[in-house]
């Protein structure tokens, strides 16, 4: 499983659902999806998630979509300095803090 970041909120006060949800509505970067597919590399299977709360961003520089994906009331992504840049504006926006797999602060 790959190293994830999180944005979360001191544990007595979690993101709400609606609140993600909201935000997604808001800022016109930000693709809040139900459903995601992948394509398994290795054998071309086509995988479906349903019922997550995923929002795929695409950096404006590069154009390379990152995903921010809502669970449990925090909201987790994969390390990239762009995709770093969205969060912090993102855990501003909740009044939030930044923290790696392993507790440390970003």
């Amino acid at each position: 499983m790959a190293y994830e970041i999180h944005i979360e909120r001191a544990e007595s006060s979690t993101i709400a659902p609606e609140e993600w949800h909201s935000f997604c509505a808001n800022d016109p970067s930000m693709n809040l999806e139900s459903e995601t597919v992948g394509v398994n590399p290795k054998t071309g299977e086509t995988i479906t998630v349903s019922g997550n709360e995923t929002a795929f961003w695409t950096s404006p520089a590069t154009q390379q979509q990152y995903y921010f994906d809502y669970r449990r009331g925090s909201i987790a992504f994969v390390y990239s300095d762009e995709a770093l840049a969205k969060a912090r504006e993102i855990a501003r926006a909740f009044s939030a803090n930044i923290r790696g797999d392993e507790g440390e602060a970003y």
